[in-house]
């Protein structure tokens, strides 16, 4: 374990700090145990709730008993709505119809990042029906309520979340995504913000040492990635991420050897929440998280979840970084890259640099290290640069790249090191 050093050179110019906007209306309760607490905290909130569940995890005895526990609270109809996968348009649609037909007012979800997005989504689409139509969701993958000033939606169902997979994150953050027309959608906007969020570390403990490691690097790379990707943050800001890292990293070490360490589980969790939360990115550009764009091309193509794509496209998305050719100029720089690795020596050792270190660590995890290992061929850098040049090449920091950088990109994160 590492903490940040004492004494860092600023990397920016003297006097220069990028003007940033935090939204932190979540109120957020963690700690082992707290789940149980559905009862007051819904109550709190709403009368009467509609329930957005994982399947799975609610035909367990500790959702059934989650559930069961919330009618000591609330008033009846409770409306259950079962989410058995990512969430589509349609899927949302009927969470919607179901939340007004029940009279909710309170939307609660449970589970991993598909039914608390479900969950969030159909709260802002029941006081926005506008949202509902399905000419919002086609014009592009974005639909960015907060940057749109002719947009002034109005504000969502309270909403009570508790995460019960690792590294989605949806429980701090303002953003949700559903697949529309075969393609992610996202959704931006701060009245997805949920109310109240309980973060129960213990909900974890029947996930395998292979989810947690998965979910232990996505979230890995929402904090490394914007933190090589620009200077702009202040330095306190820039100590927390390299704390974050190194206990991100240090977490997964420890589950992957013993899955059911209970510490390590609340340290990712917490590292998860207060990653999602972008406050070890305020002041970083919006767009920083260049590898997400990327990665969505291949989670479509390989059928794969993002921790496991974003594995794959580490080693390239370094070496790039190292070379500064390429994406690298968009990726980070190498001396971001070189303070990092002071910071993370004491885990990771002398000898070799980051590029090297950190695909090794994945190695060890048994993550991907190239798009061989998700049994994409020869053939997948094409389509996967259409998919990533159509989806994103006309927003935020895929914005002017060129069909065929992104080829040679996605061609390079084919080898294995």
């Amino acid at each position: 374990m590492t903490t940040a050093p004492q004494h860092t050179e600023s990397l920016r110019s003297a006097g220069s700090a990028r003007p940033f906007t935090w939204r932190v209306p979540t109120r957020l309760r963690f700690g082992t145990g707290v789940s149980d607490e559905i009862g007051p905290e819904t109550a709190a909130l709403g009368g009467t709730p509609a329930i957005v569940v994982d399947a799975r995890f609610g035909a367990t005895e500790r959702g059934t008993g989650l559930l069961s526990s919330m009618s000591v609270h609330t008033e009846p109809p409770l409306a259950v709505v079962d989410v058995t996968g990512p969430p589509t348009f349609d899927s949302v649609e009927r969470a919607v119809r179901a939340v007004a037909g029940a009279g909710s007012d309170t939307v609660v979800g449970i589970g991993g990042g598909s039914a608390m997005d479900t969950a969030k989504l159909a709260a802002l689409m029941v006081t926005n029906p506008w949202l509902l139509s399905p000419e919002q969701w086609s014009a592009g993958p974005l639909l960015d309520l907060d940057e749109a000033p002719s947009v002034n939606p109005r504000p969502a169902l309270p909403t009570l979340l508790i995460p019960t997979t690792a590294a989605t994150g949806s429980e701090a953050n303002g953003v949700a995504a559903l697949s529309h027309a075969k393609r992610r959608r996202l959704l931006v906007s701060g009245h997805l913000l949920p109310s109240c969020a309980l973060i129960d570390p213990d909900l974890t403990s029947t996930l395998t040492g292979a989810a947690l490691v998965e979910g232990g690097v996505e979230t890995l790379a929402r904090i490394l990635c914007p933190y090589l990707a620009g200077d702009d943050a202040l330095d306190v800001t820039d100590g927390l991420a390299e704390t974050l890292i190194a206990r991100c990293m240090s977490a997964v070490d420890r589950l992957y050897r013993s899955p059911e360490d209970g510490a390590a589980r609340a340290e990712l969790a917490w590292t998860v929440t207060v990653s999602a939360s972008h406050l070890a990115g305020l002041g970083r550009g919006r767009w920083a998280h260049v590898l997400w764009y990327l990665q969505d091309a291949v989670c479509t193509e390989a059928g794969v979840p993002k921790g496991r794509a974003m594995s794959a496209l580490f080693p390239a998305y370094l070496r790039e970084i190292r070379s500064e050719s390429g994406l690298g100029a968009r990726f980070g720089s190498s001396a971001r890259m070189r303070r990092l690795e002071s910071v993370l020596s004491p885990l990771l050792g002398a000898g070799p640099g980051l590029e090297e270190s950190l695909p090794g660590r994945l190695g060890t995890w048994e993550m991907p290290r190239g798009l061989t290992d998700l049994g994409l061929n020869a053939s997948a850098p094409g389509r996967l640069a259409a998919h990533a040049h159509e989806g994103w090449s006309g927003t935020g920091r895929l914005s002017g790249v060129d069909r065929a950088v992104l080829k040679d990109f996605y061609r390079s994160a084919g080898r294995v090191p």
